[in-house]
């Protein structure tokens, strides 16, 4: 599309006698890149049948689908429509007009490429965030614009009917502050393109300099000040999307993870003496070495204790495999989690309820009968109870 359109430029800039250059025949080129158009369409159209055939009911909850959809149905209104139509060699003028208004929508179908790079994605959820902040800041802004509007229509009227004033100035005034629509258009330029002197100076020279007050307030407050609040607003809202973009922190986490392990793993290597295993003496004489030791407490590993470390990763064979490393570093890696301390509180009350259990039986069977002391014979400090 973007090649039709430069082809056809260039034809109507030559018609206007500012040609740039060689001249292409869009005529010759049409075929290839209609072809080429048709076929991602049908590429489309046969991914979103098969997203709608695997997800079903759920494929219409989503609004991204919806909107895909819509593109869809805009490239085959492309396709099987307006090209037929354009091809024919009599057709209404307002007819036209309103295929070619048709025919630019295509470029919305750009959209759907943004999904494939997480960057344009992330941008594009970003956006999306800041919609709201964004019309509220045009509320806000649309109210101060109103305000100063007025303000400037109302001050400059009396020289606009001004017969004395020169009447060159007087005609420029008035194309930038004669009406309503006028003043307020003057006011959108001086607020968002940053070119407020050209249209402040003019008036301070031609009408008074008492308007340095009005545009000095204005330009201080709300170009200046507002602005960049609002400007602060939409990049906190960016940031709270990237943040709080599940998929976003998902693949971040994972590719985190990804690369931890691969450090883990070329410390594994570094210890393995090419049998695959480690056993406890390798990884107590490897930890030794400090700079063994500060290379995993980078990697937010304890190894104050390397015999203690090699039973929490040993499974019982007494070595230690490149999984078992890897998942055991893992779990032992930072501070403990409440997860890890609930399992662990499960584990010592089912052995508590063990012990229990064991203890009424052995006083079934008159093992610990006369083992049994009185708890007031013991000090305090040493009552206990099975």
């Amino acid at each position: 599309m973007m090649f039709e359109l430069e082809i056809e430029g260039r034809a109507a800039g030559r018609q206007l006698g500012l040609g740039d250059g060689a001249s292409w025949d869009l005529h010759q080129v049409e075929p290839t890149f209609r072809f080429i158009d048709s076929s991602f369409v049908f590429v489309f159209l046969g991914e979103l049948l098969l997203r709608l055939l695997v997800e079903r009911c759920e494929f219409f909850k989503d609004f991204t689908n919806w909107f895909d959809a819509l593109l869809v149905i805009l490239g085959l209104v492309d396709v099987l429509i307006i090209v037929p139509l354009s091809s024919g060699e009599a057709m209404d003028i307002m007819m036209m007009r309103l295929l070619r208004a048709i025919k630019c929508l295509r470029a919305i179908r750009m959209v759907r490429t943004f999904r494939l790079f997480r960057g344009l994605s992330l941008l594009v959820k970003a956006c999306q965030c800041f919609l709201p902040s964004l019309a509220w800041s045009m509320v806000l802004l649309g109210v101060f614009m109103s305000m100063a509007s007025l303000v400037m229509g109302n001050l400059v009227r009396d020289f606009i009917l001004d017969p004395s004033a020169p009447m060159e100035d007087r005609q420029w005034i008035w194309n930038r502050y004669g009406t309503a629509y006028r003043a307020m258009y003057t006011l959108y330029e001086i607020t968002f393109a940053g070119n407020w002197p050209v249209n402040a100076r003019p008036v301070m020279e031609k009408v008074s300099h008492g308007f340095v007050v009005f545009f000095l307030v204005y330009v201080t407050i709300i170009v200046f000040a507002v602005i960049r609040v609002i400007g602060a607003v939409f990049l906190k809202d960016t940031l709270d999307a990237a943040q709080n973009d599940a998929e976003a922190l998902v693949t971040e986490r994972m590719t985190k993870r990804a690369q931890y392990v691969k450090k883990l793993e070329s410390v594994f290597r570094a210890m393995d003496s090419d049998h695959g295993t480690i056993t406890e003496g390798t990884l107590t004489s490897m930890l030794s070495n400090p700079k063994v030791a500060a290379y995993l407490q980078t990697l937010d590993v304890d190894v104050t204790d390397g015999a203690a470390l090699f039973h929490l990763l040993d499974n019982g064979d007494g070595e230690v495999t490149l999984e078992e490393f890897v998942d055991g570093i893992l779990r032992c890696k930072g501070n403990a989690r409440a997860i890890d301390q609930a399992a662990m509180h499960w584990d010592l009350k089912r052995l508590e309820q063990k012990i229990s259990k064991l203890s009424q039986r052995l006083k079934e069977a008159g093992v610990i009968r006369g083992l049994v002391l009185e708890p007031k014979a013991l000090p305090p400090s040493e009552q206990w109870s099975l």
